[in-house]
């Protein structure tokens, strides 16, 4: 198994992350969308209305865990060694990503576009679950 390819198809078929946080040692998941840029190896990227709660959780820890939801079948990839910040990138900027990947994306865009800040989550290293056999692991 080439593991890094295996990470890149993940992340190209996946559409949502179980994005993990914890404040006070008060842990919280929830689903997003989310899109991969393979030109930049690393980083998921993620829009938020910027008054979400969970905005707020990040500037309090921005250490993070996530693991993609399965298109299909179980493979997937999951990290607990990963970071979160508010990307350099706008909306605007990423809009063709996430169009690309979420159907509907662009009338999210229309509708609230401008309520919507872009976050980037660092991965150190991650764990990718391909089937029955013996995970991989990729570093960044």
């Amino acid at each position: 198994m080439d593991t890094q390819q295996t990470l890149n198809t993940i992340f190209q078929e996946s559409k949502t992350i179980a994005l993990a946080t914890s404040v006070e040692n008060f842990p919280n998941v929830r689903i997003v969308n989310f899109v991969y840029d393979p030109g930049n190896p690393g980083v998921l990227y993620f829009a938020s209305d910027r008054e979400n709660a969970k905005v707020a959780e990040f500037g309090k820890n921005d250490r993070v865990a996530f693991t993609t939801v399965p298109a299909a079948g179980i493979a997937h990839v999951r990290s607990q060694n990963a970071t979160v910040r508010k990307s350099a990138f706008s909306i605007e900027e990423m809009q063709s990503l996430f169009i690309a990947k979420i159907p509907g994306y662009d009338e999210t865009i229309a509708a609230i576009g401008e309520t919507l800040d872009v976050f980037e989550i660092r991965i150190n290293e991650a764990t990718v679950i391909s089937g029955f056999e013996e995970p991989g692991r990729v570093s960044f």
